[in-house]
């Protein structure tokens, strides 16, 4: 297990699995609210957070959503998140992902110190897609590049 993080409110967009998620409740995280359209992934949401997060002492509290990111994006209030953690499918239209960054530039749901966690395709040209925040770091791993984000207007 790798460093904890105290008492971060995460939130994990496209979740699919729910291991970006899982794995920040497992490092302490307090909060995690777990966001994606498909069916299945929720049921696969639900399904590991039973198995791996119920009945385990001191570990935060969740909420798994069935909803499109933007539609989340447009209502989501009340939460200042700490870490949003970012990872469509590969083959997401480009304008999909840039109203979602645009929102999230834009909300009052991020702090100064808020970190954007973009997972993508190599290859994938995404400059016009996060033009409204600011680059921090960048990894790769195999065919996926990691970006770290943070809003500009902060």
């Amino acid at each position: 297990m790798g460093p904890r993080v105290i008492d971060a409110t995460v939130l994990d967009l496209f979740s699919g699995t729910g291991s970006l998620g899982l794995e920040s409740l497992s490092r302490g995280s307090s909060l995690v609210h777990f966001v994606d359209k498909d069916i299945q992934s929720i049921n696969l949401i639900r399904y590991n957070t039973e198995n791996l997060v119920d009945g385990v002492p001191d570990t935060g509290e969740y909420k798994i959503i069935n909803s499109d990111v933007l539609d989340y994006l447009e209502f989501c209030k009340d939460i200042k998140w700490d870490i949003i953690f970012f990872d469509p499918p590969y083959k997401i239209e480009e304008d999909i992902v840039r109203k979602a960054f645009d929102i999230v530039a834009e909300k009052m749901f991020t702090k100064e110190e808020t970190l954007i966690i973009y997972e993508f395709f190599f290859k994938r040209e995404v400059e016009e897609e996060i033009k409204n925040l600011k680059m921090v770091k960048e990894s790769f791993f195999g065919d996926k590049k990691v970006i770290y984000l943070k809003t500009l207007n902060k």
